[in-house]
């Protein structure tokens, strides 16, 4: 997958960010005279979180925040594309230059939250970590963030929120709406349209998902759209992974994108 760099022009406000240093504190040596200061105290370095609101930009619906830090790097998504760069923490302020994104087709808001969410990073947001919550905050704009928890498989519902066929993402279609919830060896299925479930056993970051059972009843609207997305996914073997509340599910070049419902 190609990536390019998307640079967003951002108007710089001028802000002096004090920050504690039980939260993100900066130190120079005294001796040293003019040059750059060392971050003590917590950092996001190494964890991942993750927002599924913004003030006072409503995200788009079923969309999720994820931004995760590691050894200087940091990647994002808004729903639609990878978002990569290096980042510097010190100082409280966060500070990425140009990030790069990768071009995976989405629909039309979702490229739009993609660029606002480059534009919101580049603009070197302060950031402040109290415990699990990470708040980054630009003049009117704030993110609040929580460290993304990996909820487990089995005991909860999953809800359809993206479908990918190829190198192309789009939301479910219309109100329709369907979900996975998975048991021990059953995963219950709801398509949008029919409902019924199918056996299934683990094989490492694989299930073997058996022919499912489900009603027949007939959907040209868009119901039916989401099922023929979901039933291509969900027999045989499926490639899965979890990042903190989102499933992902694998057959060749299709995937489904599941949120863990609250």
């Amino acid at each position: 997958m190609r990536s390019r760099l998307l640079s967003i022009g951002v108007t710089a406000a001028s802000a002096l960010v004090l920050v504690s240093c039980a939260q993100a504190g900066t130190r120079t040596d005294p001796g040293a005279g003019p040059g750059p200061t060392t971050q003590i105290g917590p950092t996001p370095d190494g964890r991942t979180f993750t927002a599924s609101v913004a003030a006072p930009r409503a995200l788009v619906a079923g969309t999720t925040l994820t931004i995760g830090f590691a050894e200087g790097a940091l990647v994002a998504n808004a729903g639609c594309n990878t978002i990569s760069g290096r980042v510097d923490l010190t100082g409280g302020t966060l500070d990425v230059g140009s990030l790069a994104t990768t071009e995976m087709g989405c629909d039309q808001p979702r490229h739009d939250q993609d660029a606002w969410l480059v534009g919101f990073l580049e603009a070197k947001p302060a950031w402040k970590l109290d415990g699990e919550q990470l708040t980054l905050a630009k003049t009117t704009t704030s993110i609040v963030l929580a460290e993304q928890r990996t909820a487990p498989l089995e005991g909860a519902r999953w809800t359809v929120d993206s479908l990918t066929d190829g190198p192309t993402a789009s939301s479910p279609p219309g109100t329709a709406t369907a979900s996975l919830s998975f048991s021990a060896d059953t995963v219950a299925i709801e398509t949008g349209c029919n409902s019924g479930s199918a056996p299934y056993k683990k094989n490492g970051q694989t299930l073997v998902i058996e022919a499912p059972i489900l009603t027949r009843m007939a959907c040209a609207d868009d119901r039916g759209v989401l099922e023929s997305a979901v039933v291509a996914v969900v027999e045989g073997e499926v490639a899965y992974s979890i990042e903190g509340r989102a499933l992902t599910l694998t057959k060749g070049a299709k995937s489904l994108i599941l949120r863990l419902e609250p």
